[in-house]
């Protein structure tokens, strides 16, 4: 699922794409230890995922929220992020962050839905991203 929100979201020439199309199995299953990665199903086929990594003891970073096109405006993307934020406070971090396309006004409204507000800091951001972050305990 992983491979097709990137060719879904940045395309198949992408370098993200290009590198993990390539991972072994091995590659994976280490991503899958050192990051929670959650998934959301309709009718038992995966149709959007999120990843959450604890960055350090203050801060769980969140990436790559995706949803099929089909699966969209159902309110899966509202539930996919309020998993992670719950895992992130099991965690027992200060904050959570994220980066959001300037662009994609859906995913926008979906974090401040839940309490996200721009960052002060955006020197972590490429040209058209949007720090976000989220304080949790």
């Amino acid at each position: 699922m992983r491979l097709r929100a990137l060719a879904d979201s940045l395309g198949e020439t992408d370098p993200s794409y290009r590198d993990e199309s390539a991972f072994t199995a091995a590659q994976w299953r280490r991503r899958l230890r050192e990051h929670a990665q959650f998934a959301v199903l309709d009718d038992d086929r995966p149709v959007g995922l999120i990843g959450a990594q604890q960055e350090n003891t203050e801060t769980v970073y969140l990436y790559s929220l995706w949803l099929d096109p089909r699966a969209r405006g159902r309110g899966l993307a509202r539930r996919l992020v309020e998993t992670a934020v719950a895992w992130a406070r099991t965690s027992h971090v200060r904050t959570v962050r994220l980066r959001v396309a300037t662009d994609n006004v859906a995913a926008r409204g979906v974090y401040e839905s839940l309490g996200f507000t721009v960052a002060d800091d955006q020197t972590s951001c490429k040209h058209e991203e949007l720090a976000m972050s989220l304080s949790v305990n």
